[in-house]
């Protein structure tokens, strides 16, 4: 199989077992979960980025630095789990950690071929499902990892125009962990991470965008018109039944959306209260062979870190303007 991927290029898997998993139905099903949520549908011209694209991605990534096969496998489906509409799901429960998806990920997986695949090539299931046993697919923020990495690289690439190539060609794995070459490198991805999460993750159009959609669904689930089964759908098939209820307080909402919301922030009377998660990254570098945190060496990288999580987690008191 050839994958022609706008960060890493052209890329050829020969395993079949990795080619199976590709072709099979819960990592086929992400070609249709956008990225970014609910926002493309309604901000126009936001690129189209899919889960399956990042889930590929992240194989390519953890390819390029010999990860296990096991680890490649899970990165492949790490993300197999996503509702419609990704993160959606975390406003409408209410999920500050933004992992509701987390907690389907077995039930999404043995319900599929993916057991068989693996059982045939003599894989650990129980092994591979377990995200602790690998630490280049995940850790914990600010530190890098293979899914954040592609995430942001992705982004940076199909909202800024950025060229990745630099940052993919400057890292390196040190003790089982991804750290960039130099110094310049590790704060620059820095800055543009924390860039690209003030103005694209956690901005506050895009919050509201995902407030006001994650009120639609809680009503449509209220209603019964949907199930959380629905949730687990493709994007489409969720906005299409979504779209047909005849609730007057839903179809409203839709009406803001496709109209386009004008907000204003900072107001003392606010018709969305809008949380979401910060994100930003404190690259390592190496320095003399040793392990440096970018912050170490960057007082600006260390204050827009500060001020970028106190930013977020303030929350965006929002005014909408009909």
């Amino acid at each position: 199989m050839e994958v022609q991927d706008p960060v890493y290029g052209t890329h050829q898997i020969e395993e079949e077992v990795l080619i199976d998993l590709i072709n099979s139905e819960p990592v086929q099903r992400l070609k249709e979960v956008h990225q970014a949520g609910p926002s493309p549908f309604f901000i126009e011209d936001k690129p189209y980025t899919t889960r399956y694209e990042h889930s590929l991605g992240v194989l390519i990534l953890l390819r390029k630095f010999d990860a296990s096969l096991e680890e490649q496998i899970a990165g492949l489906l790490h993300d197999v789990p996503h509702t419609a509409f990704s993160h959606v799901a975390d406003f409408v429960f209410e999920n500050e950690g933004h992992d509701y998806h987390e907690r389907f990920l077995d039930e999404i997986i043995y319900d599929s071929e993916i057991p068989g695949i693996l059982e045939r090539e003599g894989l650990d299931i129980g092994y591979i499902l377990e995200e602790d046993n690998f630490g280049l697919l995940e850790r914990e923020l600010p530190k890098l990892c293979a899914d954040r990495l592609d995430y942001s690289m992705r982004d940076l690439k199909s909202h800024k125009n950025y060229d990745m190539e630099k940052f993919v060609e400057g890292l390196e794995v040190k003790n089982g962990e991804f750290v960039f070459q130099d110094f310049e490198l590790a704060k620059e991805f820095g800055l543009k991470f924390i860039e690209l999460d003030s103005t694209v993750y956690a901005s506050p159009l895009e919050v509201s965008i995902y407030e006001i959609f994650a009120d639609i669904i809680r009503k449509a689930l209220e209603l019964n018109e949907i199930t959380e089964e629905d949730l687990f759908t493709t994007d489409r098939e969720l906005m299409d039944k979504l779209r047909a209820i005849e609730c007057e307080e839903i179809q409203m909402k839709f009406q803001l959306l496709d109209e386009g919301l004008e907000i204003e922030t900072g107001v003392e009377e606010p018709d969305i209260d809008g949380r979401t998660k910060a994100r930003a990254v404190d690259p390592p570098f190496i320095e003399d062979g040793e392990k440096v945190q970018a912050s170490e060496r960057s007082e600006e990288l260390k204050e827009a870190i500060k001020e970028h999580r106190s930013y977020v987690n303030e929350g965006f008191r929002i005014k909408i303007w009909a």
